[in-house]
């Protein structure tokens, strides 16, 4: 008999929540402890996040079947594919003879010291003034592990995992973590989870032998044993044969593509995202969010601080484009609204009333019936979403952006100014009394922030680039005092990598049919070229990165991106249009007998231009 282990050290890049659903004074949602107390990152939690990337790539393996999960979720049927085999059947059957069970054992991952706890804070953003959601009282913190805390992964594999094919999904898998594509836990795609996989090792020993054997039972499993195979992961994935096309349309649930931008966001002035906790710990009324509670411990940007500016913003910039969209569409008032509310792609997602101005899709879905949201929660209710709820989240449907917490760019320093702040009396015009408060904020920080995307379709592509083009522009800000002159950032040492299975994965942008779009075509062309450049190797996929001498090329691409979005919001025959149509908008309003866009046209005439 062999045993079989895999061992590495995950290393967390940005701060770990594995949540209880409970609650105290201190936080909203405390961290996984096991019955003594101990920090750890349950075993279950590791299988399900390695297993949702194997059931991904699975599909494309030669000759290989798409599990049930990825199905229509009344299917009950027994599951065979590759995912399946390592992890246990999605579908178990009583009757079944044949043992579907894991070939696979994770056991919980450990600290061996404790380390100082951090409370993270979060808030909604209003979408109409920018400013925290008060009136809806989206405000909550939880418990998170720091960055730089490590785990011991430990993985036993089943002696009866023999099947070649399994054990490269398992290869192939791994190095997605190896690689730093990884995440885990909660509130992922807010910045949380993300870890690098060090030290893999493949253990083998073969217990027929009597001093092995002797050696095991004496020693136990051998976890902290340097006597494993490191270049496990890289032989088997060689041995993986050429990934094919896929058949027929693209599914999103399966592996394509994904893609990485990272850039410096460096601040033209004071900078700050409040930490309640922090300030506390200073004495200041407001001080900004550092990487540990620890003398000497740098600022981080937080991830859900830059992810929610993105979304605000790129939602204005929706809106607005379908906007001019049902201005130019007809000179009646009343046509322009109701192609408004049929074709507005970025709801607000804090609203709960299907009665509320650009309601939420969340809240019509509520109000369907039992039956028919449990028909969604089968097939899934992606077709029922606006485009902002199908690019960054919602409640029914999880997003494939995630925003990493940001650290302070390496070798630059960090300068503090503490600012005092004092209110007017508006009838006095003298300094108002107890409305006095202060800050310690950053001055010209630096941060290096990373955007991952699976899967990205080319839409999708085009208005993150119109949202980071704004946010460059000084058009958006981060953080605290955006009135006051905070936030403003500039965007600088771009770094752009796309990951590819195969060259038909590329998202390439497609034109309308029966419509010829010269930009598009020159992205078509771009990308091909691309495509067959020499490229690197990240696990299974190519990487095709940016860099000075495909300028054109990738300029030519973002265009493309760009064009097909603006197809998507603008083209009155093939553009978006929406399952829930809204009851009711902030512009394409009657108030007092007065259109508010005749007060306040999308357009300006030549008159209007020279009053």
């Amino acid at each position: 008999m062999k045993f079989r282990a895999i061992t590495a050290i995950l290393t967390l890049r940005t701060p770990l929540h594995v949540g209880t659903g409970v609650g105290t004074e201190t936080a909203d949602d405390l961290v996984r402890r096991d019955a003594r107390g101990r920090l750890l990152i349950p075993g279950t939690a590791l299988a399900g996040a390695l297993r949702s990337i194997a059931t991904r790539l699975a599909p494309r393996f030669p000759e290989a079947e798409l599990c049930h999960a990825l199905k229509a979720k009344d299917s009950k049927k027994a599951c065979d594919c590759l995912a399946c085999q390592l992890f246990g059947d999605v579908n178990p059957q009583e009757d079944d003879k044949k043992d579907n069970s894991a070939r696979l054992l994770f056991y919980n991952a450990l600290l061996d010291s404790t380390p100082q706890l951090q409370i993270r804070d979060g808030v909604g953003i209003d979408r109409t003034t920018g400013a925290a959601a008060r009136r809806e009282r989206v405000k909550f913190n939880l418990e998170v592990l720091p960055t730089g805390t490590t785990f011991k992964l430990r993985i036993e594999l089943d002696r009866r995992l023999t099947d070649n094919a399994a054990l490269q999904l398992l290869a192939a898998t791994l190095a997605e973590w190896q690689a730093g594509r990884g995440v885990v836990g909660g509130r992922i795609a807010r910045g949380l989870g993300a870890f690098d996989l060090l030290d893999v090792q493949f253990i083998e020993l073969d217990l027929d032998q009597p001093d092995v054997l002797m050696t095991f039972l004496r020693d136990g499993p051998p976890w902290n044993a340097q006597i494993g195979k490191k270049d496990w992961i890289t032989e088997q994935i060689q041995a993986i044969p050429v990934i094919p096309a896929l058949k027929g349309s693209v599914i999103d649930p399966i592996a394509g593509s994904w893609i990485i931008a990272e850039f410096t966001l460096a601040a033209k002035g004071p900078f700050l995202t409040h930490d309640l906790a922090q300030a506390g710990r200073s004495g200041f009324d407001h001080a900004p969010i550092l990487a540990a509670y620890a003398l000497g411990a740098k600022p981080i940007l937080p991830g859900s601080s830059l992810r929610g500016v993105l979304r605000s913003q790129a939602e204005r910039i929706a809106r607005t484009l379908a906007t001019l969209q049902a201005w130019d569409s007809t000179n009646d008032q009343n046509q322009r609204k109701n192609v408004f509310l049929a074709s507005c792609p970025a709801c607000n997602p804090l609203t709960t009333k299907t009665t509320d101005e650009v309601a939420s899709c969340n809240s019509y879905i509520k109000s369907l019936s039992k039956e028919e949201r449990d028909q969604l929660e089968q097939v899934g209710a992606e077709n029922e979403l606006c485009l902002a709820c199908r690019l960054f989240g919602s409640a029914w449907n999880g997003s494939r952006l995630r925003v990493e917490d940001a650290p302070l760019k390496e070798g630059t320093q960090v300068e503090y100014k503490v600012m005092d702040f004092l209110a007017i009396d508006r009838f006095t015009g003298g300094s108002r009394d107890g409305a006095k408060f202060d800050a310690v904020v950053l001055w010209k920080p630096q941060f290096r922030v990373r955007l991952f995307m699976e899967n990205p379709k080319p839409w999708e592509l085009g208005w993150l680039a119109l949202t980071l083009r704004d946010l460059h522009g000084g058009l958006a800000s981060i953080g605290f005092g955006r009135a006051k002159g905070f936030g403003q950032c500039t965007i600088e040492d771009r770094k752009l990598t796309i990951g590819i299975l195969n060259d038909d994965d590329f998202p390439l942008p497609q034109p309308n049919p029966g419509k010829e779009n010269a930009a598009i075509r020159a992205a078509q062309e771009a990308g091909k070229r691309l495509c067959k450049l020499p490229g690197a190797t990240s696990g299974l996929y190519k990487t095709i990165m940016f860099n000075s001498e495909t300028t054109y090329e990738w300029s030519a691409l973002a265009n493309g991106w760009v064009t097909v979005f603006n197809a998507m919001i603008r083209d009155p025959k093939l553009g978006f249009r929406r399952k829930f149509e809204l009851k009711n908008d902030s512009y394409f309003t009657q108030k007092n007998g007065y259109w508010l866009p005749e007060l306040y046209p999308a357009r300006m005439n030549d008159e209007q231009t020279k009053r």
